[in-house]
């Protein structure tokens, strides 16, 4: 079996945070809330993915070597942290990336705006022009006043470094 990329993940029960916000980040990160150890490995295994954990027996499974990252903090962003130095894993919002759903974690893709002011309330669809849904449980996005407050949450997680965009460019 071929190394997991590691862009593509298994979050255990403990880390429902972390999994929602790799999916805004646009990272394909499998998550369910309640799934025994032997379910997990299988899953890791047969999907190709890196395991996300903070459970150190888990992570001391001998067929999970080099295909999981043991997570020190409960904190979401010490997690985010750690996986940005470990993994050089990107803590910026990339449109070339596909954004996923935070609840499913399926690809959004764009609605046209005269489907969404059917499914958004009213004042919504007048202040806003992109929209996009998740097929699978029918969410849909649009970047409100909570998308500032997302690019300032991610500029924290971040943490102290050269100043460079939250949305990367081209």
């Amino acid at each position: 079996m071929t190394e997991p990329p590691l862009t593509v993940f298994f979050a255990d029960s403990m880390l429902g945070r972390l999994a929602r916000w790799l999916r805004i980040l646009g990272y394909d990160t499998a998550y369910e809330r309640v799934v025994p150890d032997r379910d997990v490995i299988d899953r890791v295994l047969r999907e190709n993915r890196w395991l996300l954990t903070r459970d150190e027996d888990l992570a001391k499974r001998r067929v999970l070597r080099g295909r999981h990252t043991l997570l020190t903090s409960d904190a979401l962003e010490e997690q985010l942290r750690q996986l940005a130095r470990e993994l050089s894993l990107d803590l910026a919002i990339d449109p070339h990336r596909a954004s996923r759903c935070a609840e499913c974690n399926l690809t959004l893709g764009p609605i046209p705006h005269e489907e969404a002011v059917r499914l958004v309330p009213a004042f919504v669809s007048g202040q806003q022009a992109a929209f996009t849904s998740c097929a699978g449980c029918g969410r849909i996005y649009w970047p409100g006043t909570h998308w500032s407050d997302l690019l300032a949450r991610l500029k924290r997680f971040r943490g102290p470094a050269p100043d460079s965009a939250l949305v990367a460019g081209p």
